[in-house]
């Protein structure tokens, strides 16, 4: 049983792997993403024009950067309803937050949203093999909890033109939960470009993708939340 191919140095090499996928975001796009996770995290559809006022910035300059971005979703009134992993549409891992009710994409976002969120999600899933109840507790800071803690996660590298064409079906189709390493046999088997993380690898690799690709700007989020110590 693989977990992740030889040719990878670990989630250090796997997260350059994956950085090559997507757009560099610059200031203003940073600023962009990181407030409509945050706004699509409080439970409705996000309006252009509602993030732009958030934001102090045109809606002209934000729809110009999101045009840009592969795995952004929108309703019948171009609302948002998903970006990058996260959505508020039904999919099959929840997360309850702040007594919200969302959702992601793969069982790989559920470690990386809550920091880029800033808030605790509590995670609803089950084993793709099996069946069998998985549930995790991921704050800001940390993977705080797995049950069961043998938990990995399959993954994959897809293809530059893929991810860009439709990131839901050339990644997260193959990205889910196992409730164990033994659990994946017969699904990996059948898919030669697959392998298995732990969760606590996968969260690594979160950490790493979201300090690459929002590092000041996730930083200086941090520091105005954090609690005053006056």
């Amino acid at each position: 049983m693989r977990m992740q191919p030889p040719a990878r140095t670990g989630v250090e090499g796997i997260a350059k792997e994956l950085l090559a996928l997507f757009p560099q975001l610059d200031d203003v796009g940073r600023t962009i993403a990181l407030a409509l996770y945050r706004q699509l995290a409080e439970g409705a559809p996000v309006p252009l024009g509602a993030l732009a006022a958030r934001l102090q910035i045109s809606s002209d300059a934000v729809g110009e950067q999101m045009r840009a971005w592969p795995g952004v979703y929108y309703d019948g009134h171009r609302r948002v309803i998903g970006f990058q992993g996260l959505t508020i549409a039904p999919m099959a891992h929840r997360l309850r937050v702040e007594g919200r009710e969302l959702y992601a994409w793969c069982a790989w976002d559920t470690l990386f949203l809550p920091e880029l969120v800033g808030a605790t999600m509590h995670v609803e899933s089950t084993c793709r093999a099996t069946g069998h109840a998985i549930h995790l507790t991921v704050t800001p800071q940390a993977l705080e909890s797995a049950a069961p803690p043998e938990t990995v996660i399959s993954f994959l590298i897809p293809q530059s033109a893929e991810i860009k064409k439709d990131v839901i079906t050339s990644f997260c189709h193959y990205v889910h939960f196992f409730s164990a390493t033994q659990a994946a046999r017969g699904w990996l088997a059948q898919r030669p470009d697959a392998f298995l993380l732990g969760v606590t690898d996968a969260y690594k690799l979160g950490r790493r993708i979201n300090e690459a690709r929002y590092g000041d700007r996730l930083r200086d989020l941090r520091a105005r939340e954090a609690p005053s110590t006056r």
